[in-house]
């Protein structure tokens, strides 16, 4: 018997399946959303944290190859201002930051500058120092606000405002150098602050 002698079954339409199954379908998808949203959370506040912290470094590594390369002192300046003139008031939970170095005809010049606040609005910043200041040699040095050279690490704690997350600490020491660690971190691993 060939396929088109076969007899033919009429076919039935369903009716109304397809709102049940959109409705259990919409019913999973929000309870799988309403689960993982403090995941989510806790991992965009993760996320602007190493961006925050990766950020500072730079920052401070650029200030310290600009005074190597100028031969003169350069600073990083942390502050709450706009971050768009070398002109800006130092603050130790300042999110923004501003690279500066004395200019010819006095004052400062712009090297560079960062608005953290637009970047990450979930970091909380406790900075230890405001200015850090380089030498010609890289080094930790005195300031133009009249800091002395820091003797020891300087600590600046990068922490999530609603604590979502694990804080980081960006330590910067006097010879200059500077690293990204976690302060609750356990002693075997290699991202402690110890």
């Amino acid at each position: 018997m060939s396929r088109d002698a076969m007899p033919k079954r009429p076919r039935r339409l369903q009716r109304g399946g397809l709102t049940v199954e959109l409705a259990i379908v919409t019913g999973i998808a929000a309870t799988l959303l309403a689960s993982a949203a403090p995941d989510f959370s806790g991992f965009v506040a993760s996320a602007q944290l190493r961006s925050a912290s990766d950020n500072l470094r730079g920052g401070l590594r650029l200030a310290q190859i600009e005074a190597i390369k100028r031969q003169a002192p350069v600073e990083l300046v942390l502050t709450d201002d706009e971050p768009s003139t070398a002109d800006v008031t130092p603050s130790n939970e300042g999110r923004n930051w501003v690279i500066r170095a004395p200019s010819t005809s006095g004052g400062f010049d712009l090297i560079r500058s960062r608005a953290g606040e637009s970047w990450t609005p979930r970091v909380r910043v406790e900075a230890d120092r405001s200015v850090f200041a380089f030498d010609p040699f890289g080094r930790l040095r005195a300031d133009s606000f009249g800091n002395a050279a820091p003797t020891r690490e300087m600590r600046v704690e990068l922490a999530d405002r609603e604590a979502l997350a694990r804080p980081l600490w960006v330590v910067v020491r006097p010879a200059g150098s500077s690293l990204s660690c976690d302060p609750h971190a356990p002693d075997s691993d290699p991202f402690a602050c110890s």
